[in-house]
């Protein structure tokens, strides 16, 4: 068989990429590992569901762990050339494609630069959730441009929503996993928002003066005077 009809057959259905991620509910085994595996790594920091959340967002759960654009790799899409940085190594294609290959391969080495890279701005942020993501996502570069602060208010926006969705899936598919995990920043950032917002919508309107409709009048005595 001619190496011609070898890639024919093995050749990738173009047709059913879709380009877009499925729902937990539909998750297959090695998705639910990933974001088990994401969770736990994260949830002795407090970014368990953050972790999760970011492995899902980017990665589909380790389905693609690759993104020539940015470029980015693993299951977390780390960007490439920010790894090579922090490890003050040259920045080569050789280099690039050595730390790429070792993102998609290694989930722990992923896992420790996505941790390390939110206690990071964790700090710098003095623990605000909310501008920790925005900052995980674009650095510091949100604070000083429009559109780049937009593109980082979608991202934490995305975040916070499969944050919300992973703390119902989680607890069904391993609720020891779930039970083990004793303060989370996303959950208490979230839940403080939402007490807020409660807080908010339950305030009572001041008491405004009653009015009538009918205006309040005075007998009035008539004297009839004689022609």
């Amino acid at each position: 068989m001619c190496l011609g009809a070898i890639l024919q057959i093995n050749a990738l259905p173009l047709h059913k990429v879709e380009g877009k991620c499925v729902e937990p509910k539909n998750f297959n085994k090695n998705q639910k590992q990933v974001i088990l595996k994401a969770f736990r790594y994260g949830a002795k920091s407090g970014f368990g569901y953050t972790m999760a959340a970011i492995a899902w967002k980017e990665s589909c759960a380790g389905e693609y762990r690759v993104n020539f654009a940015d470029p980015s790799a693993g299951i977390y899409h780390a960007h490439i050339p920010g790894i090579i940085k922090k490890h003050k190594q040259k920045d080569t294609n050789f280099m690039r494609n050595m730390v790429g290959e070792l993102l998609m391969r290694d989930d722990e080495f992923a896992s420790q630069s996505a941790l390390e890279e939110l206690t990071y701005w964790h700090k710098v942020r003095k623990g605000n959730w909310y501008e920790v993501i925005k900052s995980y996502n674009k650095g510091f570069s949100w604070e000083k441009d429009r559109e780049r602060d937009k593109m980082a208010q979608e991202y934490f926006e995305d975040i916070a929503k499969r944050v919300k969705a992973l703390q119902t899936y989680i607890p069904s598919i391993s609720p020891s996993v779930a039970k083990s995990l004793k303060k989370d920043y996303a959950v208490d950032f979230l839940s403080k928002s939402l007490q807020e917002n409660n807080k908010k919508s339950s305030t009572k309107l001041p008491n405004l003066p009653k009015t009538s409709n009918t205006a309040n009048t005075k007998n009035k005595n008539f004297v009839i005077l004689e022609e």
